[in-house]
């Protein structure tokens, strides 16, 4: 499928961000509550309990980007808007609510490109020593890409959503999503949310918006 490489304002930044070596600055905006309690169990066990849970309608959303200022290859996704960002890789990075109860974690370059099946199955495999581990769905679909830079093309995934305990003893939930950008079968890209039990329609909802809207650059 030949791909549609129009720009838009949005995608013109990220390519001059790149290009012009800016990439640290740009990963680490973001902005984070001076009013957030320190890190301690009972802090965040109270905060954990006090917060309603995240509605797919209070989150607005931005365009963060990310990647290789040397090659200006980078990743382009929509992320909520006001969470922090942190690279954790050339490739890969996370964004967390200024409560630090919600975050979205993307692997804009996934490397060696395997089966979705196989990526699921390995993801499956490692987590099953993990404390009170439990796997909720394991479910196949496609998404319709939404930025013209892929005009017409259809994003086929596997998501895997399950819940653990961690170490505040607090069940968290997580939903992880392989993606097929380029075909159908091999996976080029993983994102995944992760927050309360309670959060999952929110959870689902960044997901499904990080999904839509990726785009690889060059």
């Amino acid at each position: 499928m030949a791909l549609n490489r129009t720009r838009t304002a949005g995608l013109a930044a990220a390519v001059a961000v790149l290009a012009g070596g800016t990439l640290a600055t740009a990963a680490v905006a973001g902005t984070e509550s001076a009013t957030m309690p320190q890190a301690t169990t009972s802090a965040w066990s109270a905060v954990g309990t006090s917060v309603p849970a995240l509605k797919p309608s209070q989150v607005r959303y931005v365009h963060r980007y990310w990647g290789n200022p040397n090659t200006e290859l980078g990743v382009v996704i929509w992320a909520p808007e006001g969470w922090k960002m942190v690279k954790l890789s050339t490739y890969e990075a996370k964004f967390t609510s200024p409560n630090k109860l919600w975050n979205l974690r993307v692997n804009g370059l996934v490397s060696p490109e395997k089966p979705l099946k196989t990526m699921v199955d390995a993801k499956v495999a490692a987590l099953r020593g993990t404390k009170n581990i439990k796997f909720i769905s394991r479910v196949n679909g496609t998404t319709k890409a939404t930025n013209p830079a892929f005009g017409d093309m259809t994003f086929h995934h596997t998501t895997l959503t399950y819940s653990y305990q961690n170490a505040a003893g607090q069940t968290r939930l997580v939903v992880d999503r392989f993606v097929a950008v380029f075909g159908a079968t091999h996976t080029h890209v993983e994102i995944s949310t992760g927050g309360r039990p309670q959060d999952k329609a929110g959870l689902n909802a960044i997901t499904a918006k990080a999904t839509e809207d990726y785009i690889r650059l060059p």
